[in-house]
């Protein structure tokens, strides 16, 4: 099942298969689209820049922190997200508007990371983000056939602990991060669970399993 959603990867990507995913809300309202990164935005200026803008503004959220430049930025598109297997950004549009982006990454045959949550901008409903990670979920436990899905949350990110609590995940287990600096750029690594973190800073590893309510 991995190579085939492989194959359905590769063609998205290369922008030589269609592809988009609906959100739906409550009550079977819809509330926006998810729409796949390809090559043709390799391209797109306003893209690039809205990604490198909203990482920028959300710096401290992410386990690597560092200054975003549209350089930087496209060059991590073109040899990271298009470049490597298992992994898909979408952008989240309402009526058209780029509002944000949500992904997924280290697809294996038993499990996935849904990752790369940002909302960029402040338009659509506020369970946005809550209704298009389930839709991912969703996606993933019926395309790719994973038995998990799992993410990563910082404990201090009150707002993203919400949010993952209402797209469905449970387990929360504590991880410690330790703080790595290289040529000025900080990277926070997750240390064994349970254990102590020097800087006082936690991550909690979330888990949903596949169910057949689910598909």
């Amino acid at each position: 099942m991995v190579n085939s959603i492989q194959v359905l990867l590769n063609e998205v990507v290369a922008g030589t298969r269609p592809f988009s995913l609906e959100i739906y809300g409550e009550g079977g309202t819809r509330e926006g689209v998810l729409r796949p990164v390809t090559v043709a935005q390799l391209d797109d200026y306003e893209i690039v820049q809205r990604l490198t803008d909203w990482r920028n503004r959300s710096m401290e959220k992410f386990l690597s922190q560092f200054v975003a430049t549209p350089e930087r930025t496209r060059s991590w598109m073109r040899n990271v997200l298009l470049k490597m297997q298992g992994q898909m950004l979408f952008l989240i549009c309402v009526n058209d508007q780029v509002v944000g982006h949500y992904g997924f990454k280290n697809l294996t045959s038993s499990e996935v990371l849904l990752d790369n949550a940002l909302r960029g901008e402040r338009v659509g409903h506020p369970k946005l983000f809550v209704w298009a990670g389930q839709t991912l979920v969703q996606w993933l436990f019926r395309e790719a056939a994973v038995q998990r899905v799992y993410a990563y949350v910082l404990a201090d990110n009150a707002a993203s602990i919400m949010m993952n609590k209402q797209i469905g995940f449970g387990g929360w287990r504590r991880h410690p991060l330790v703080k790595r600096v290289r040529e000025g750029d900080i990277f926070w690594e997750m240390g064994p669970e349970g254990a102590a973190s020097a800087e006082g800073r936690y991550c909690f590893k979330l888990l949903i399993e596949r169910s057949p309510c689910m598909i």
